[in-house]
């Protein structure tokens, strides 16, 4: 066993011209994919990963436990103090994290999202080089929503290889974004989609030497300095990098997902609404299949480990099991139908929907008032996704942001998808 934990740690010691380059993740309950997301972005180029983790059950933290013994990545409790919710706690704690202040670049992103590399050089070192070379500090990345691809049951196979279609590039209720930035602990506070300039600098030159660019190596517009959290028509880019959010997954997965909770105690989050929304399968895109072969080499010296091995055969056999009790559950079917009918949403039929992320309260209110009036869970999707009262919520927002946009000297222009 030994022998197999060097040849391990030999993996996670290599170096980049740029410093410390640092993976920052939170993680609920994520330990059937966690080898994969790992493997992956060591593979891509990130010197260090730290991820935090709350209220586990299914042994990521063993996991992730004796990947730090074994030198491959590090683990953190995040402790959350009365009243805060488990993703600002564990940024929170990963601002004042040694480890992270002391990283020379930095990206937060979840245990759902693979970093996709499209730039020339094919590799992570790559693309920042290119970014300094332009003189830029900060890299904006944006979404690229993958669906379920029709997949319905639940595999073993990795989420890079199963999951091969997407969302349109020009869907713009796709377009929340993560940034990858050169890390100043005194000058930034880290965030959820990008960081944020301390209070204490906003009136200071520090803001005139932040330069970002977008996903195709093009400058970022200079509000996004301070507000923002996904691309506009104008800064959307994606031959450099995309973020795959793999926010669905098949069926199976969707369901035990949606019992289990997430990373936000947001028990509302993963309803039949939030899988019409995020289960986009218009686009073939393949991008990330080129690195299964090295993806595989990686997790079979991962599972050399017989310790490691063994837990994360006993993550798997913990989530079978988990399935097995939810499909002996006379409503399993029920919410299985449910979501098969919400995959046949058009994406057309989505043009006016509100939020990629959890609906607001006036579309949940609508979704209980539909479904106590005896409509079907489908009928509902379609209602809410075509809804004016949801679009003028929207119009709201989109208001409110062009009014931002004039106050800078921008000139708002229209983001619908064409």
């Amino acid at each position: 066993m030994a022998g197999s934990a060097t040849i391990l740690t030999e993996l996670a010691k290599r170096k980049s011209p740029h410093g410390r380059v640092m993976a920052v993740s939170m993680m609920k309950d994520e330990a059937a994919y966690l080898l994969e997301w790992v493997a992956h972005h060591l593979a891509v180029g990130f010197t260090d990963i730290l991820v935090y983790t709350n209220d586990c059950s299914d042994g990521t933290v063993e996991m992730l436990q004796r990947l730090e013994e074994l030198g491959l990545c590090y683990h953190r409790e995040n402790v959350i103090p009365e009243g805060h919710k488990p993703q600002p706690s564990a940024l929170n704690h990963a601002q004042a994290e040694p480890l992270v202040q002391s990283a020379d670049w930095v990206l937060v992103f979840d245990a759902d999202e693979f970093l996709a590399i499209s730039h020339p050089s094919g590799t992570l070192d790559g693309m920042i080089t290119d970014a300094v070379n332009r003189g830029a500090n900060g890299i904006v990345i944006t979404w690229r929503i993958f669906g379920s691809g029709g997949v319905v049951d639940w595999s073993r196979a990795p989420v890079t290889e199963q999951y091969l279609r997407a969302a349109p590039p020009l869907w713009n209720k796709g377009w929340g974004v993560k940034t990858l930035f050169k890390f100043d602990p005194d000058y930034w506070k880290l965030g959820i989609h990008r960081p944020s300039i301390k209070n204490k600098w906003l009136e200071t030159d520090f803001p005139d030497t932040v330069k970002w660019l977008n996903g195709s190596g093009l400058p970022m517009e200079d509000y996004f300095k301070f507000r923002g959290w996904r691309s506009i028509r104008r800064t959307l880019g994606y031959d450099w990098a995309q973020m795959n959010h793999y926010a669905v997954k098949s069926v199976d997965a969707y369901a035990i997902r949606k019992f289990r909770g997430n990373v936000n105690n947001k028990k509302a989050k993963y309803d039949l609404a939030y899988f019409t929304i995020f289960d986009r399968n218009e686009q073939a895109d393949e991008g990330l299949v080129k690195h299964g072969p090295a993806l595989r080499a990686k997790l079979a010296e991962f599972l050399s480990d017989p310790i490691l091995a063994q837990l994360y055969h006993d993550s798997l056999a913990f989530h079978e099991a988990r399935l097995a009790t939810l499909k002996s559950n006379p409503g399993y079917k029920q919410i299985i139908a449910s979501l098969r009918a919400a995959h046949e949403t058009p994406y057309s039929a989505l043009s006016s929907v509100l939020f990629t992320q959890p609906l607001p309260p006036v579309a949940k209110d609508m979704v209980a008032q539909l479904r106590a009036g005896g409509h079907s869970d489908r009928e509902i999707a379609q209602m809410i996704a075509q809804s004016p009262l949801i679009a003028a919520k929207e119009a709201e927002i989109d208001a409110a942001d062009a009014a931002f946009y004039r106050e800078l000297g921008l000139t708002p222009i229209r983001t619908s998808p064409e």
